[in-house]
């Protein structure tokens, strides 16, 4: 069987990552939305910024 190592490396990061917050879900929600609060880029929400066809002047 093709073993993909690309995937392979991403799963093990998966898992350390999960094990760090002892599989608590809160606790990783909790660290990432700690990350996106310090995170220099500001992150952009659109989901309220799209218009209708009809909207929009020609």
């Amino acid at each position: 069987m093709y073993t993909d190592e690309i995937i392979a490396e991403v799963w093990r990061n998966r898992d350390a990552y999960v094990q760090e917050h002892h599989n608590n879900l809160d606790e990783i929600v909790a660290d990432l939305r700690r990350r996106e609060k310090t995170h220099p880029n500001q992150i952009v929400d659109r989901r309220g910024s799209r218009t209708k066809a009809s909207d929009v002047q020609e």
